[in-house]
């Protein structure tokens, strides 16, 4: 299947009294929601949190088969993540495996670029990180 000019792929990972979840939306360019996912997640605070949800988002677009004309945007909520992403000097070494299986992801892809998320348009995310704290396994739907 071939996705339209851009998409993108809001994600956010949530901590909540030492439990994590986490949710993301892939959207085309007119917005409608082409694939979800929401669960729990294993990881120690909030920023690895989003950085396993970078991992699962790039996962499951890999996993739908897509091809793109351009790029893949993947908007995180952290500051702190969105410069581990655009930074490798500043990523914690604790992460450096999980960032090397990332970037390899990245390559399998092609081209993804990382930017703030809108909290507007994260809203949904969000939401799905919620619920995903309190679910037993993870859900994808594509």
């Amino acid at each position: 299947m071939r996705a339209k000019l851009w998409i993108s792929f809001n994600v956010c990972g949530i901590e909540n009294e030492e439990v994590t979840g986490c949710g993301g939306v892939l959207r085309d360019i007119e917005g409608v929601a082409r694939a979800l996912f929401l669960g729990p997640i294993v990881a120690n605070d909030t920023n690895s949190t989003e950085v396993g949800v970078v991992f699962i988002a790039l996962d499951l677009f890999l996993s739908m088969g897509w091809k793109i004309n351009s790029s893949l945007i993947v908007e995180i909520c952290s500051k702190m993540v969105y410069n581990w992403c655009l930074n490798k000097d500043m990523r914690p070494w604790l992460l450096q495996t999980t960032f090397s299986i990332i970037e390899r992801k990245i390559e399998q892809v092609g081209s993804v670029v990382f930017s703030m998320a809108d909290q507007k348009r994260n809203e949904m995310a969000s939401t799905l990180a919620i619920a995903g704290i309190n679910r037993g396994d993870m859900f994808k739907a594509c």
